[in-house]
């Protein structure tokens, strides 16, 4: 019988509970730093310090790329480049020569290499598999704890990713505090977050990213004027910390604020130079201040000049999801259908992607399609669509893809009154604020008072700078304040 992914992570948390400290640290070795690999990987010290402690990670991949250049053999650098690169085409190229040559790493070094292979192939079983083996060897190794937690928080596997930190009792890394204040943060345990936020300070008192770091989960947590004296602080550290003036913005738009919030994107467009994927990740963050002002004909403007930016640049996975957001705010459906296609024409053309990536972009336009069918009610074509998600989802034991079936799935059995099949699957998908806009009003339509109250609080407490956070929960806090509202979020959502 398959384990599923949930299975397989399960295990691993609970093999490695079962190790004691002690246990552990005696069979800890340098990961990094044995024989074989040699004096090469020295610069990965002054990388970790970098791009994990301080976050700057231009410097550390100019350090990186120069280590391949001296040493191409070099595998589990050649790896972190790709994990740490700002550019999709070097990161397919970086994660094809890790894995070319990782004959010339440690046992525990091709088991890293062999692990984010299998993910980008997108074969998780295997991947998790690798990330367990070399974990239950090093669970105080620096970097296995830093990229373990990172990837499981981007498979939204956060009380995994959670549990590996915690059994690491690793607290002398800075970056690691870091790392893991953010998947505190994403599973709204603020507290815990910024707890690790003023240790991460402490330990680097002169250094802007824990002031950026900051203010980002203040932002977060709905506390905007703090949120923006932590980024100030940061570009006082380091006036040239971009991150923090775009933090700004991004700070204002969710505070209602759209035209002081483009102000401040503009400003930090003007100022400084941006790598091609944090360039795109603020520009749709400026694109979508213009939604949130309902001025639908900018927002085109916008997200287009994004995806001819990213197709320039053969960035066929950013090209899709741009066009897949188009998609989600368009007041005319058939426009909606136009973009959705377009993305499925960019994921085709498949420029610098991993399969991973294309698997669950494919989810996302999948999803939308099954969500505009239900808007257009148009109940074949939510039938099939969602028969092809639903063979993706079995398929693939991603989580991503998995909440995008069941996010749709839920959409589908609503429109059709079947409530409480539909509690089923979207309590699956609660980070999603469509799910949870319906969710709400699922639990109210088989009596269930408490819970849609508690899900109304937390559809209402959502703070991040997304397309779908603002198409749905502006309105929907007014909706809130108005005791004469039904629920029904007058905007261009698909649940319109």
């Amino acid at each position: 019988m398959v384990l599923k992914l949930s299975a397989i992570l399960v295990a691993v948390t609970l093999s490695l509970g079962s190790l004691s400290v002690a246990q552990a640290k005696a069979g800890d070795e340098a990961l990094l730093g044995s024989p074989k690999s040699g004096a090469s990987l020295r610069p990965l010290d002054q990388v970790w310090e970098l791009a994990i402690d301080q976050v700057e990670q231009e410097q550390a991949i100019a350090i990186l790329r120069k280590a391949v250049k001296l040493n191409p053999n070099l595998s589990i650098a050649h790896e972190i480049l790709a994990q740490t690169s700002f550019d999709p085409a070097e990161r397919v190229s970086e994660q094809r020569k890790a894995f070319a040559t990782q004959t010339h790493a440690t046992p525990a070094e091709r088991t890293i290499v062999n692990w984010f292979q299998h993910a980008a192939d997108h074969k998780l079983i295997l991947a998790i598999t690798d990330m367990n083996e070399v974990l239950q060897q090093y669970p105080h190794e620096r970097w296995v704890v830093y990229l373990a937690v990172r990837w499981l928080t981007s498979q939204t596997q956060y009380e995994r990713a959670a549990a590996i930190y915690e059994n690491s009792a690793m607290s002398d890394f800075p970056g690691l505090l870091n790392n893991a204040a953010y998947t505190y943060a994403a599973m709204r345990k603020f507290d815990r977050a910024f707890a690790l936020m003023e240790k991460y300070s402490a330990a680097l008192p002169n250094n802007a990213n824990p002031q950026d770091s900051y203010a980002e989960m203040l932002h977060m947590a709905g506390r905007f004027d703090e949120a923006i004296e932590h980024y100030k602080a940061a570009l006082i550290l380091n006036p040239e910390f971009y991150s923090s003036q775009l933090g700004i913005a991004d700070t204002y738009s969710l505070a209602g604020d759209q035209l002081r919030a483009r102000r401040e994107y503009e400003a930090a467009f003007r100022k400084f130079s941006l790598p091609p994927l944090d360039r795109i990740l603020w520009k749709t963050r400026e694109a979508t201040t213009y939604v949130r002002d309902e001025d639908f004909k900018n927002a085109d403007r916008a997200f287009q000049e994004i995806a001819t930016y990213a197709h320039a640049r053969r960035m066929g996975q950013v090209e899709a999801e741009t066009y897949r957001q188009m998609a989600l705010y368009q007041i005319h459906p058939e426009r909606s259908f136009v973009f959705l296609s377009k993305a499925e024409n960019a994921l085709r053309e498949g420029n610098n992607m991993m399969k991973a990536e294309v698997q669950q972009e494919l989810a996302q336009i999948l999803r939308a399609r099954v969500e505009l069918a239900v808007r257009t009610h148009r109940p074949g074509m939510a039938d099939v669509t969602l028969a092809k998600l639903s063979r993706l989802s079995d398929k693939s034991d991603d989580k991503l893809i998995e909440t995008a079936h069941h996010g749709a799935a839920g959409a589908v059995l609503f429109s059709r009154h079947a409530y409480k099949q539909a509690v089923l699957h979207l309590e699956e998908d609660v980070n999603n604020p469509f799910s949870l806009e319906l969710l709400a009003l699922a639990y109210r339509k088989v009596g269930d008072t408490n819970d849609a109250n508690s899900t109304d609080e937390t559809l209402a407490s959502m703070n991040d700078p997304t397309l779908e956070q603002a198409l749905i929960v502006p309105a929907f806090r007014k909706c809130l304040q108005n005791p004469s509202c039904t629920g029904k979020i007058k905007n261009a959502s698909f649940h319109n």
